[in-house]
Formats: structure tokens, C-alpha cells, sequence
């Protein structure tokens, strides 16, 4: 049993911490530093280099865990700042990485969006990704951490995603953030559009007049330009019912609406008992968002298949990735791009 007695862990000046949730629901934590774990307060574990953290070691404070180097590892993944680990209630523990906001982003763009791209199309992503982790941590509610590790939220993998390229367009836009009237916006990003970004209230009933649909030339580049995909009637079905449908023999899917933008609101999935209206967005991710790229598609029924012929990658809203490489190849710098795609909204200082 490890048993510590725990301090409050400072952060640098002047600057924003931020919580992510790297590792849920497991059942033991392995923390490891070749320089020696440092420990918040005193107590066993002081020094060692690797310590392996079970569920009834954990009281009701957490236990936090740095490095004397600039890494602590968990689970075999190496990670900037704190480590802070909570046992639930289920009894399973909860991971936390507690950091500056601007070292957590050297450890999410390049998991985002290509190290090798254009330098103001990675800049552009920089300051939406952080626009992005900011509102979600001053909108979170009471959870013990802030924001997701996964596509969930923005995908973080700490040491494993940093890049030069990246690191130098987070270091170049450092504290800069997309806000409208005055507050952080939520700076919704996809890979490819397909031509036309989406309004976040067709999809999300988020109405924010910076999530507004716009124009794009993505498609120009693009490597999910244009894409088919086929699957069988009965794995729709199976796919469904794991997310609660209640199908069985799929006979066809049909297109139930579509947004003005021309991306599918609802699919109709008919089967001996009747139609159910599935959101497009929910059939794609229970067949699979890798699958299914987007919902900027048209359906046909074949035999014992359902084509789908589609373009674009994500869910459309905001910034689109392809579209902005696009125009960084055009020699439009990060501001431009970023007012392309989140209209209305001012580029400032974190407030």
C-alpha cells in the first residue's frame, strides 16, 4: 500500500493549467521516471523510478506523481507535468494529467493534423485547438478533469505526438485563442468538409453565429475528395442494435433528410416490423467513424448491401483541415484562414 500526504502542485506563472483524462476505468497504473518519481507531500515512493498504483492504495484524495526530468511515464506513455491518480466509485481508477495548457498542445497537433504541412495551416490549428481545450475547461461542470484524451474531445498522446513543426506553432501563437463577444469559443475542427462546412445547429442544435457554414476548396486537394463504401444489411443491423435499435432484417436504408449544406440529417432503416429514423451521425458511429467518413453521403440498396457514396472526412463544422492547407498553399497566413472558418470571431489574448 502507498500511503502520501498531498500538497498543491503550482503551475508557470502567468499561465493556464489544464486537466486531461488519459486513462479511465483501469484497473492498476504503472508510474515510471528514469530520474525518480517526485511525490506531493512526503511519504513512500520518494525517489524510486517505478511504482505500480492498485485501486486500494488510493484514499479519498489522489495520489500525484512528477518527474525530476521532464517526463513521468503511465502505463508506458510519457507524459509533461503531473500525474494524478483517483479511485472511483466503482472502484477502478481515474488518470488525470495536470499541466500548462501550452505544453498539453505540444502533445495534440501533430495527432491532429499532419507535422508536415503548411506552417500557417498549422498555426491556424494550434490556435483552434487551444480555443478548443480552453472552452471546454470553463464549461466542463464539476468532473475532476477538464477534457478527453481521444477523439472524443482532441486526441493527446503527450511526448508520443510532439513534433518540431507543431511545437514551433504552439510556441508562435502562444496564449492566443478565438473568442466572440468577449468569451472562448468552442472551435469545433474536422479533416475534409467536402466543399461546404456544416452549421453546427443542423447537427448539434448549437446555434453560434462563428459555427455557421461556409464555402470551401478542399475539395481541390483532398485525399477524402470522394470515397465508396459498401456493407451488408445484416452487420447494419448488428451494428445498430448494439447501440439500442431495435432491428432485425434489414431490408433497406433510405435517406430521411438532409441539411441545406446537402449532408444527411436522419437515415430510415426499414425491416419487417416498420421504419426507425436513425440520426445519420449515429449510424455512423455504430458501423464506424473510420468507416463511414462523414455523412456528406448518398445511400443505395442492393440485394443484401447498402452502398454509400460519399466525400469529405468528420463532421463538417468549423475548421476544415484540408481546406486550410489549402489556403496556407495560397500563402493566406493563420489569421486569414481561421476568420474563414469561424466568421465574426476576434483572435486574442487569452481574457
Amino acid at each position: 500500500m502507498v500511503l502520501l500526504l498531498f500538497l498543491s502542485h503550482g503551475h508557470a506563472s502567468g499561465s493556464e493549467n489544464i486537466r486531461i483524462a488519459i486513462a479511465n476505468n483501469v484497473k492498476s497504473a504503472v508510474i515510471e521516471s528514469p530520474s525518480g518519481l517526485m511525490t506531493e507531500g512526503t511519504g513512500t515512493g520518494e525517489g524510486q523510478r517505478k511504482m505500480v498504483i492498485w485501486p486500494d492504495a488510493v484514499g479519498s484524495a489522489p495520489l500525484r506523481f512528477s518527474s525530476q526530468g521532464d517526463f513521468t511515464s503511465v502505463n508506458g506513455r510519457s507524459y509533461r507535468g503531473v500525474i494524478e491518480i483517483r479511485k472511483k466509485q466503482n472502484g477502478l481508477l481515474l488518470v488525470i494529467n495536470d499541466l500548462d495548457l501550452e505544453d498539453y498542445l505540444l502533445g495534440v497537433i501533430a495527432e491532429e493534423i499532419p507535422h508536415d504541412w503548411e506552417f500557417e495551416a498549422l498555426k491556424a490549428q494550434a490556435v483552434a485547438a487551444r480555443s478548443y481545450a480552453l472552452y471546454q475547461k470553463r464549461n466542463g461542470g464539476k468532473r475532476p478533469y477538464h477534457i478527453l484524451a481521444t477523439v472524443s474531445s482532441q486526441v493527446y498522446t503527450g511526448k508520443r505526438g510532439e513534433r518540431e513543426r507543431t511545437s514551433r506553432a504552439v510556441r508562435e501563437t502562444r496564449g492566443m485563442v478565438l473568442t466572440y463577444g468577449g468569451g472562448v469559443i468552442q472551435a469545433f475542427f474536422h479533416s475534409s468538409c467536402g466543399g461546404h462546412t456544416e452549421n453546427a445547429s443542423r447537427l448539434w442544435n448549437i446555434d453560434e453565429p462563428y459555427l455557421k457554414g461556409v464555402d470551401c476548396d478542399c475539395q481541390e486537394i483532398s485525399k477524402y475528395g470522394v470515397w465508396e463504401k459498401r456493407f451488408s444489411l445484416p452487420a447494419v443491423a448488428a451494428a445498430l442494435r448494439k447501440k439500442g435499435y431495435r432491428v432485425d432484417g434489414v431490408q433497406t436504408l433510405e435517406i430521411d433528410g438532409i441539411t441545406p449544406a446537402g449532408r444527411v440529417r436522419n437515415v430510415a432503416v426499414r425491416d419487417p416490423r416498420g421504419t426507425t429514423s436513425v440520426p445519420a451521425e449515429s449510424l455512423r458511429a455504430a458501423i464506424g467513424y473510420s468507416l463511414i467518413p462523414s455523412v456528406f453521403f448518398e445511400l443505395e440498396t442492393e440485394e443484401n448491401e447498402v452502398i454509400i457514396s460519399g466525400r469529405g472526412m468528420g463532421h463538417g463544422v468549423g475548421l476544415c483541415q484540408w481546406g486550410a492547407r489549402e489556403m496556407a498553399q495560397r500563402k493566406q497566413d493563420y489569421q486569414s484562414i481561421l476568420n474563414h472558418y469561424y466568421p465574426g470571431t476576434a483572435i486574442s489574448s487569452i481574457p
